[in-house]
């Protein structure tokens, strides 16, 4: 085939694959073996008993120690960082995302910004991944088993030495996805 044949042809193939609405987007994650922890590897597929709410765990946060939390992806409009292993998760049951309120049509309904600041303070941790050598991974959660705003999850880790009652970071060694809201993209 002539150049300009095959490049026709080449054009063919990725129209009609375009058209294949059964084709799902995903996010390519590091998977690799050894001293790194795999993305893989964080998710659990049994959700860890006796998790606390985030509200709990802020109120005497020990760093070094194992820590179980469970929260929704909510809290913020940016609750996933960008090309960095960190989101932040929120207590449902003492913040309220925009879906939650009848009426809203707020583009971001992850969202909790008609809280009160101290509420929202009081109700939200940070959770990061780590590679090996104790260093942030350069690679977004976002995607990972289907986690998305406004997902509920509950997180095993440790409580980062950065921590405090006004600061809770969680090093997660698990995430367990307890369910991914079905309507959660922007109205």
């Amino acid at each position: 085939m002539n150049t300009p044949t095959k490049l026709i042809v080449l054009l063919s193939a990725l129209a009609v694959a375009s058209c294949d609405t059964s084709v799902e987007t995903s996010i390519e994650l590091p998977t690799e073996a050894g001293p790194n922890l795999a993305f893989a590897d964080l998710l659990l597929s049994d959700a860890p008993a006796d998790a606390l709410s985030v509200t709990a765990a802020r109120k005497a946060p020990k760093p070094g120690t194992e820590i179980t939390i469970a929260g929704d992806i909510i809290g913020k409009v940016d609750v996933f960082v960008d090309n960095r292993a960190m989101l932040t998760i929120g207590d449902p049951t003492t913040i309220t995302s925009c879906n939650r309120m009848p009426g809203d049509v707020c583009a971001t309904p992850w969202d909790v910004c008609c809280d009160d600041p101290n509420v929202i303070k009081a109700s939200i941790a940070t959770v990061q991944v780590l590679d090996a050598d104790g260093k942030l991974i350069k690679t977004g959660l976002k995607g990972l088993g289907g986690m998305k705003e406004l997902s509920s999850v509950i997180i095993k880790g440790i409580v980062a030495e950065d921590s405090s009652p006004d600061n809770l970071l969680i090093t997660a060694t698990g995430i367990h996805i307890a369910s991914v809201e079905a309507n959660n993209t922007p109205k």
